[in-house]
């Protein structure tokens, strides 16, 4: 069981909830869109330059992938420690400082472009990125109660959004701003970009709940509403181990999608096929934008189903034979499959700790489920890397790829039950 009872303090006066209008409600959507897209762009512009900066700095497959890894290990670690720090100091306040970072540490990325400070500012920006992230269910939850499963998708739309926007914009606008070789002022133009939406959240974002309790009027309480406000209730509390189920479905999710976009292109290069590269990684990214759409349009349906996570498994596992077995000029098409299944995955496993916890364990539960996720993420790079510097076998960098995707056809049954669910049964 993933709930368990506690006996609490007597219960508050029934209350009521008064909400705003519809074009705010639309307005803030929209700023969880772009703050969502903001989280992604930064990391996800290395890879495509990913050979330029390994030739340049003189780096092996197995540094390479652990730079392009190092953020999901970062956001993996820091994921429970934000879950209580935005617990501490609020949500809003918590999104406001991981932006802060991740702006300050993509910028000075390319202030100090050796080995050192490319890892050392990647960690800080990192953090900024776990930080951000994992306060953004919290508010999810208290802005839009009745809501979630539409609300969260719709932000998970901005992370690949920001994705494919990163993936497929950075070459092309490297080579027709910058120069053909001008990695480092590529990481300038995506910092520019996180400053701005630093100051676009910190002056728009609400600093009280959209969604007040106000105490329903009552003349004279009856005797039995008295005894009953005399009664202790049963308050549910979250297991601890509640967070693994969730997050190894999100792990194995991110494992797929990270480390495809990390080895497609130094992978064709190998195989002397970088014509595909462009194509492929857009293909990766964009493709996740429809398929996250869908989910978005019936996401209160989805929502702690099981099927979808099985479903995907069985897609990437497919799709990563086929990249490896069949002619370069299938891999768009393999690439899009596996970009198709990891936003279903990711969309719908992040709506799982709104809805299997209690509003106040909310972001707890959040961080818990994204440091084991993202902790198993980091593993797919850097073990792919670490497995071609070893055997010399381009393809066994998509082997962590295939582990992931059969684990989350098995995963996929054990979805545990919905909070709201299993309160209705007790």
């Amino acid at each position: 069981m993933f709930l368990t009872a506690t006996k609490a303090a007597p219960s508050a006066p029934s209350t009521r909830s008064l909400r705003p209008g519809l074009w705010q409600g639309l307005f803030l959507c929209g700023l969880l869109v772009i703050v969502g897209a903001n989280l992604r762009t930064v990391i996800l512009a290395v890879p495509p330059v990913l050979p330029l900066i390994r030739s340049s700095l003189g780096l092996s497959y197995t540094s390479a992938g652990v730079l392009t890894a190092l953020p999901t290990l970062l956001m993996g670690g820091a994921a429970w420690v934000s879950g209580l720090l935005a617990e501490r100091i609020g949500g809003r306040m918590a999104v406001t400082i991981g932006l802060a970072l991740l702006a300050f540490g993509a910028l000075m990325r390319a202030v100090w472009p050796i080995p050192f400070g490319l890892f050392a500012f990647t960690i800080v920006l990192s953090l900024g990125i776990a930080l951000a992230q994992t306060s953004v269910p919290p508010l999810i939850k208290q802005w839009f109660p009745t809501q979630i499963g539409l609300v969260s998708a719709l932000f998970t739309d901005g992370l690949i959004i920001g994705e494919t926007l990163s993936a497929g914009l950075t070459v092309p606008l490297m080579i027709g701003l910058f120069g053909a070789d001008a990695w480092i002022q590529t990481f300038l133009l995506w910092g520019a970009v996180a400053v701005g939406v630093v100051v676009l959240w910190f002056v728009f974002a609400p600093s009280k709940p959209r969604v007040a309790p106000v105490p329903t009027l009552s003349a004279t309480p009856n005797l039995a509403q008295s005894n009953a406000a005399s009664v202790p209730v049963q308050e549910a509390r979250l297991a601890p181990t509640a967070f693994i189920i969730p997050g190894l479905l999100l792990g194995c999710g991110s494992l797929m999608y990270f480390a495809m976009n990390t080895w497609i292109a130094s992978y064709n290069q190998a195989s002397h096929a970088t014509g595909y590269t462009p194509l492929a990684l857009t293909t990766l990214n964009a493709l996740q934008l429809p398929a996250s759409l869908g989910v978005t349009f019936f996401a209160q349906r989805l929502a702690g189903k099981r099927w979808p996570f099985v479903v995907s498994g069985v897609m990437t596992l497919v799709a990563t034979i086929g990249l490896v077995t069949l002619q370069a000029g299938t891999e768009v098409y393999w690439a899009g499959m596996i970009g198709a299944a990891s936003a279903f995955v990711f969309a719908l496993g992040l709506a799982l700790p709104p809805l299997l916890a209690p509003p106040a364990q909310v972001a707890r539960l959040t961080g818990l489920t994204l440091t084991l996720s993202y902790s198993m993420a980091f593993l797919g790079p850097f073990l792919g890397g670490a497995l071609w510097d070893h055997f010399g076998a381009p393809p066994l960098v998509f082997l962590p790829i295939m582990l992931a995707s059969a684990v989350l056809c098995v995963l996929g049954f054990f979805v545990p039950q919905r909070f709201s669910d299993a309160e209705s049964e007790r």
